[in-house]
């Protein structure tokens, strides 16, 4: 919030600085700037809010749980949690929880982060789509006066886009978003989804990875089959990816081994990662591998002898 705060700042001491502009161009990028900074405004008003009300749902989490492990007399428990209540209530950053934190509050924080990406991703596309508004605003503009034959003024607007790419925010922004010949389906959200073309291969309800869905309970809401199991998603294409993530049944505290594998061609595999104690959300970041098809084998349980994942997640190339 502070770097976007910073970029509008900047943007305005850039556009103040130019009062030599012919009038009637001054008018335009005014008025330009003026929408820019009102989208700009709004979505870090959104962008706030929805982080107030994540943050409260997560005190709010925290509190129900206290009260649960108190009834246990699990007071080492009680002790972590209050002192994440307290620093999140503080307004401070929540720092990294104990080794031999509770499941529970380790669940509890794996939801909260992964909804704080899910929120800063947000912003992050909106962002990229204000900046690329007000640069194509400036292009148009640049062309008309061109066109006029207002070839000074239309060389000012150019000094103007040039200034505003240059500025570190919006160059961060604009290589995150659009890599060079990346597709449109790699700038952004989970990559492993049926709604995207996502197929899944797995011993029972193979779908059930690849909905967009991470809730879940013993009854249902993964898929399953019996150790040693295989799990596979099909993305449909190869895609330069940077994460790879693979929710683990999280409902009590057993403990999985499994092996994770991906491939570009479905003929040679590459293993990414391999845990024989893992519980809830495994991520696994990659240097822009191209892959298409991602396996888990499934080796050990420590509750029975099935292997259950909740949901595959892909994220392209930033």
């Amino acid at each position: 919030m502070k770097i976007v705060i910073r970029f509008i700042i900047c943007l305005m001491c850039t556009l103040s600085s130019l009062p030599f502009l012919h009038a009637e161009t001054t008018e335009t990028v005014a008025k330009y700037r003026a929408s820019f900074e009102r989208r700009m405004n709004q979505q870090l008003d959104d962008e706030g809010a929805a982080a107030r009300k994540l943050r409260l749902n997560y005190i709010d989490a925290l509190k129900k749980l206290s009260v649960e492990l108190r009834r246990a007399e699990n007071l080492k428990g009680v002790v972590q949690v209050m002192a994440e209540i307290e620093a999140l209530e503080d307004g401070e950053e929540a720092e990294g929880l104990p080794s031999g934190a509770d499941y529970r509050i380790k669940n509890l924080r794996n939801q909260w982060d992964r909804g704080m990406s899910e929120i800063r991703a947000g912003s992050n596309r909106k962002l990229n789509e204000t900046v690329k508004i007000y640069l194509k605003a400036l292009d148009t503009e640049k062309r008309r006066l061109t066109r006029s034959g207002k070839i000074k003024d239309a060389l000012l607007i150019e000094g103007e886009e040039k200034r505003v790419r240059e500025l570190p925010e919006v160059a961060a922004v604009l290589k995150a978003n659009a890599p060079e010949g990346a597709p449109a389906a790699e700038l952004g959200g989970d990559l492993a989804l049926a709604s995207k073309g996502a197929r899944a291969v797995a011993p029972n309800f193979p779908n059930n990875m690849i909905d967009g869905k991470t809730e879940h309970s013993e009854k249902g809401g993964f898929s399953f089959g019996a150790i040693p199991a295989r799990f596979e998603v099909d993305l449909g294409q190869a895609h330069e990816l940077y994460q790879v993530r693979v929710l683990l049944y999280e409902g009590d505290k057993r403990k999985y081994g499994y092996k994770l594998s991906v491939s570009a061609d479905g003929r040679k595999w590459d293993q990414i990662a391999s845990e024989r104690r893992a519980q809830g959300w495994q991520k696994v970041n990659l240097d822009k591998v191209m892959v298409r098809y991602i396996r888990i084998n499934g080796l050990s349980n420590s509750a029975n002898q099935l292997f259950h994942v909740v949901e595959v997640e892909a994220y392209g190339a930033r």
